[in-house]
């Protein structure tokens, strides 16, 4: 066992593993938002979808915080602190006498979201080095689809046990659990690794740069499209065609595969010369395309599927240009706190889209929906002068020094911290 735990591998299993769990503070809610909704009968559709997206506004919000106390105690202990907020606010929903206890028990959750996933990838970052540390980032590059495939594999489960809040007693036992192992197995930083790694070193540089701020409002437009159709999607195709939402949900585990696929293949792409620009127009263009597609077209069933499934692999391809975070920081000792700020734009993303699909739907029309759709189809572009001018740098090259922590906000990445 003292083999296992010291185990390199093994740790970046567990640190993986609790960032999972903390981006599952907002996915672990998809498959349940219907039966809240029947439970508390919120008098507003669009409040149903605060339930899921809540917790990411704590990361909009405090992502550059939660960096700042990284460096001034610690991602070990951070991160433990995280996972026990989260722990504690799981419960406190599950106990929530009304629904308005329950939006604020779902915000607290998210203060262990963002403390823990910012935690988790500086700690990789300090756990691991060259080939490892690549092999690390490309890992956590996939931990916020990770976090929607379980939720969506485990669909059910509260039927099976006759209540919601099944499915928040399991995240709460999984994430007990990494924690225990997180305790006895990730080291503590050395003296000489506590100025090693910095998520608020050149933060002055960063927030007067104008270029960070346009890649956070391009990942937090296609983050706003993918967590709003996502959210919305079992409940939109159940009404248009009558089938069961549990089938849905259980199919939106391959949209979520495809998400990650789209992700991954941005690496590979770039590392074969080929351009970002290209890499970002397709994969805005293949979500316009399927969203017309999905919802304009009547198309039946299983081709809304292949659109959704199609919507979410280019939705990965523009989750997967987290690799021109480099391009944007002022400076090389500035991308982890580069990395902060775009993560707090983009889940500003992330907490607008739920509850603005479910409202447009609500209404009825296509029309409002078609319209937010095509804005942040235009907002996804706001990168492009990032995208044009990436060929004069070599942005996966990056990954192997130490102060390179891009990877690990990836909202894919979305997510997120």
């Amino acid at each position: 066992m003292s083999t296992l735990i010291k185990n390199i591998n093994f740790r970046i299993a567990v640190t993986y593993g609790l960032g999972v769990m903390a981006a599952m503070t907002v996915s672990e809610a998809v498959t349940e938002l219907g039966n809240i909704a029947k439970e508390f009968h919120p008098d507003d559709p669009s409040k149903i979808g605060w339930v899921m997206s809540l917790p990411s506004l704590m990361v909009a919000l405090g992502a550059l915080l939660a960096g700042f106390f990284v460096d001034r105690f610690g991602d070990r202990r951070v991160l433990f602190t995280g996972a026990l907020v989260i722990i504690v606010g799981d419960l406190f929903v599950m106990s929530a006498p009304s629904f308005e206890v329950l939006l604020i028990a779902r915000a607290f959750t998210g203060i262990g979201y963002v403390m823990t996933a910012v935690a988790a990838v500086t700690l990789l970052m300090r756990i691991t080095s060259g080939k490892q540390r690549t092999m690390a980032m490309a890992l956590w590059s996939t931990f916020v689809p990770a976090s929607f495939i379980l939720p969506f594999l485990s669909a059910g489960l509260s039927a099976h046990f006759g209540s919601w809040r099944a499915a928040f007693t399991g995240h709460t036992l999984v994430t007990v659990i990494l924690l225990l192992l997180a305790f006895v197995s990730l080291p503590k930083r050395t003296e000489q690794e506590k100025t090693t790694i910095s998520r608020t070193r050149g933060l002055a540089s960063v927030l007067r740069s104008p270029l960070p701020y346009l890649l956070g409002l391009s990942f937090g437009a296609d983050a706003f499209l993918q967590t709003g159709v996502i959210a919305s999607l079992a409940h939109y195709l159940s009404d248009r065609y009558d089938v069961s939402q549990m089938a849905v949900s259980h199919l939106n585990v391959f949209a979520m595969i495809c998400n990650t696929v789209g992700c991954l293949l941005v690496g590979f792409m770039l590392n074969r010369g080929v351009r970002a620009v290209d890499i970002g127009i397709t994969g805005t263009v293949l979500m316009g395309l399927a969203a017309l597609a999905l919802y304009v077209m009547p198309i039946g069933f299983s081709a809304s599927i292949a659109a959704s499934w199609i919507f979410m692999l280019a939705s990965g391809l523009l989750v997967g240009m987290w690799a021109m975070l480099p391009v944007v920081a002022p400076s090389r000792e500035s991308t982890g706190a580069t990395s902060g700020l775009v993560t707090q734009i983009t889940l500003v993303g992330v907490f607008l889209g739920p509850p603005m699909f479910f409202k447009a739907q609500a209404m009825g029309s296509m029309s409002e929906l078609t319209l937010i759709i095509g804005l942040a189809l235009v907002l996804c572009m706001s990168a492009l002068p990032i995208w044009l001018r990436s060929h004069q740098a070599k942005p996966a090259a990056a990954a192997d020094t130490p102060e390179q922590p891009f990877a690990g906000d990836s909202l894919a990445s979305r997510s997120n911290g």
